[in-house]
């Protein structure tokens, strides 16, 4: 306040102000240290008076809008979610592409091991998921318990702890659950009975989707939406089963148009 004031003083002490005019004054019946104490008041008045004008802009420019939060993005799952089948897994697995379509800057943990089952996923990929405390996880989890023989009820049970942790520990997050696809579309399952196939796809499709809905997560339902395989034979790597880049790309799409529709 002071120094408000200060910057008013050399008004008063303008070329005006000298001796001979204050000595005029007083002769005129003018008290000159009356006049110079009324300027001083005003100066101080005129000051504080305009200090709430000024405030808001210091106030504008001290308060800082706090940055949006990144999105934390968890992919839980095998090879495939891995990259297994791409040149550069670290660019190319479909985790990374769909975390590329969801938002300039998301942080991205994919917790991807390749030959691994629900049951190891308990211990090793999901204490992880959890610690990163995600806004959102995917979950790709059944293609190698099926073609390991896993039996339908040990697979439901493991599915069952990993979906019921992970709600429990996030309960805000948003969880993805991919089921099996057609797997009789890949080369590697040519020379299979078919029909055994497609029954066990059955099986294991029917577990994911009711343990989907008992934890009210999303069903990225492969089985029906990538029938494309059937005319995308370029989708595929060269071992005849997991997807190269753009199969993965392809596959993202899908995981990110499901979220889409149930955002």
């Amino acid at each position: 306040m002071h120094e408000q004031c200060i910057q008013h003083l050399p008004v008063v002490r303008s070329n005006q102000c000298s001796v001979g005019y204050f000595s005029r004054l007083s002769k005129a019946g003018f008290d000159p240290l009356l006049y110079l104490c009324l300027l001083l008041l005003t100066c101080y008045l005129t000051a504080c008076v305009s200090l709430p004008a000024k405030q808001p802009a210091k106030t504008q420019a001290g308060v800082q809008q706090a940055p949006k939060a990144r999105l934390t993005y968890v992919a839980i799952g095998a090879s495939d979610t891995f990259g297994i089948g791409t040149d550069d897994p670290q660019t190319q697995s479909w985790p990374v592409v769909l975390a590329g379509k969801l938002a300039p800057d998301v942080r991205l943990i994919n917790l991807g091991i390749p030959g691994i089952e629900a049951h190891g996923a308990l211990t090793t990929e999901l204490p992880v998921a959890i610690d990163a405390h995600p806004d959102l996880v995917t979950v790709w989890l059944a293609v190698n318990d099926l073609a390991d023989n896993v039996s339908p009820s040990s697979y439901a049970h493991d599915l069952d702890q990993l979906l019921g942790r992970l709600r429990a520990a996030v309960p805000h997050a948003r969880i993805a659950v991919a089921n099996v696809p057609d797997l009789t579309l890949l080369p590697r399952f040519r020379g299979a009975d078919t029909q055994a196939l497609h029954a066990k796809i059955s099986t294991y499709n029917a577990i994911i989707a009711s343990t989907v809905g008992r934890y009210h997560a999303i069903l990225v339902d492969l089985y029906q939406q990538w029938r494309s395989l059937a005319d995308h034979p370029d989708y595929i790597s060269s071992d005849g089963f997991h997807p190269n880049a753009f199969g993965y790309a392809a596959l993202a799409e899908l995981f990110f148009e499901t979220l889409q529709k149930t955002s």
